[in-house]
């Protein structure tokens, strides 16, 4: 008896040493014996559990009827394997533990009691959760970079329990805000610090993920971040961008938290990874864009004189007499063909140099001579089309005009020697009631300009 007593003191004491929560209970499901972790783990004094049903452990009424059902009862067979189940603390809060257990039968009297092991898994549950939330932010083609970033923020706040989120860009030394997750809104892009005042310090320097959950307590306690922010919480991983260092994704708090697990740090460094990724697929986008963007000008610009060619020129031509007769405009459009006088003698006198240097100051007039939404194109050779929309005959004249006279009175030097410029032009106006085509048009201005040739030449004429 003594032995056996022993061993019931024994067994108590070791059970009483395990971190994970051991219950017994009678086969009604009334507690008879709960170790120091469960005590422990669910907040109760164990005088007010010992004698209560297991129901009052549970997060809801189904979840211990569905257990009932499952496993805690006499003619359960002994379980395979753990399930998680989802418990309530007595200050109301929840947490999930890894659940073994079942009926077991005393020998002696032929009692069953029904056995209970749990091991809180909260922080792998959290983390499997925040992961498949990781995986739906990144992978969503409805958020935008910057709303996937916002995003991560919020996820990672909420995982670490840590208020503050930024993603930084460090260059130089300074560490600038791109987004950034605040409960005040303190953090706007574009702020800036010494990359030396921030805790990201170190996980530059240590290029790799950086944590602290108790600053106070550690070897930064004495890093200027702490005595100006006074933060006591930091992880932080660095953000790689095509295998340069690009910035960090980190997370912080002004109170300390339960020391960061392996499976935390490995959650930003994930994100971090992503950021990378994302910054990476993200200039390249910028980069094909600008291709593109290049490509498209160089196919509707003029190599010599850097005005629009042709092609382009018929596009916004025609674009503007369909906004003239659907009645999107109730000014008329006028258009002009301004030709060099003499341009052939220039080239056999002066060289093709010389002619280039002409028909490049044309372009160097016109931009300051133009309205904005005027369009002027080398049309051909020493040929040119302006295209004015939305604009009176009189006002064209004017403008087209004033072109003429400065073309007349450029210096434009070359070999020592000034070239002799004028231009011929012809102005022909399309009225919002009138209707014409592109050809009909152009057809006009020509008409107009061989008059002003047989005028003289340098002149102006309408028609």
């Amino acid at each position: 008896m003594q032995r056996f007593e022993m061993i019931q003191t024994l067994l108590g004491q070791m059970l009483g040493q395990i971190d994970d929560i051991i219950l017994l209970a009678d086969d009604q499901r009334h507690i008879t014996y709960m170790n120091d972790s469960a005590v422990k783990a669910f907040g109760y004094p164990r005088d007010v559990l010992i004698g209560q049903q297991t129901r009052i452990l549970y997060a809801s009424n189904d979840e211990f009827e569905r257990q009932g059902t499952r496993q805690f009862r006499t003619d359960a067979l002994p379980p395979r394997e753990g399930r998680v189940i989802r418990y309530r603390r007595q200050d109301g809060s929840f947490f999930y533990g890894e659940t073994l257990g079942g009926p077991i039968k005393d020998p002696s009297s032929d009692n069953t009691f029904m056995f209970g092991l749990i091991r809180d898994v909260s922080r792998r549950v959290t983390a499997e959760h925040t992961l498949h939330r990781l995986h739906a932010i990144t992978s969503s083609r409805q958020l935008s970079f910057n709303d996937r970033i916002d995003e991560l923020l919020k996820l990672g706040c909420a995982h670490f329990g840590l208020p503050i989120g930024i993603f930084s860009r460090i260059t130089d030394g300074d560490y600038v805000v791109q987004r950034a997750c605040h409960p005040e809104d303190l953090l706007a892009p574009g702020l800036s610090f010494s990359l030396s005042d921030t805790y990201c310090d170190h996980v530059y320097k240590a290029d790799s993920v950086q944590a602290f959950h108790h600053v106070a307590s550690s070897e930064i306690r004495n890093h200027p971040c702490y005595s100006n922010f006074n933060l006591e919480a930091y992880i932080g991983a660095p953000v790689i961008v095509d295998g340069e260092r690009y910035g960090t994704f980190n997370f912080s708090s002004p109170d300390p938290v339960k020391p960061f697990t392996s499976q935390d740090i490995e959650l930003v460094r994930l994100i971090a990874l992503w950021a990378g990724h994302e910054v990476a697929r993200a200039n390249d986008i910028n980069a094909l864009k600008e291709a593109h963007q290049a490509l498209e000008k160089v196919a509707i610009t003029d190599p010599l004189t850097g005005l629009y060619n042709r092609r382009h020129a018929q596009k916004v031509l025609e674009e503007s007499i369909t906004a003239l007769s659907t009645s999107q405009v109730d000014q008329p459009l006028c258009v002009a063909l301004l030709d060099f006088d003499h341009f052939k003698k220039i080239n056999d006198n002066y060289g093709h140099d010389a002619g280039d240097l002409a028909l490049q100051q044309l372009g160097v007039l016109a931009e300051d001579i133009l309205l904005p939404g005027d369009t002027l194109a080398r049309w051909g050779g020493e040929e040119f089309l302006a295209i004015l929309p939305n604009s009176l005959l009189s006002d064209s004249a004017t403008r087209i005009n004033t072109l003429r006279q400065r073309m007349k009175d450029s210096v434009v030097e070359h070999a020592g020697q000034r070239l002799p410029l004028s231009l011929s032009i012809g102005l022909t106006c399309l009225a919002p009631s009138e209707r014409a085509t592109r050809e009909q048009l152009i057809a006009r201005a020509d008409e107009a300009m061989y008059a002003a040739k047989e005028d003289g030449r340098n002149c102006l004429r309408m028609v």
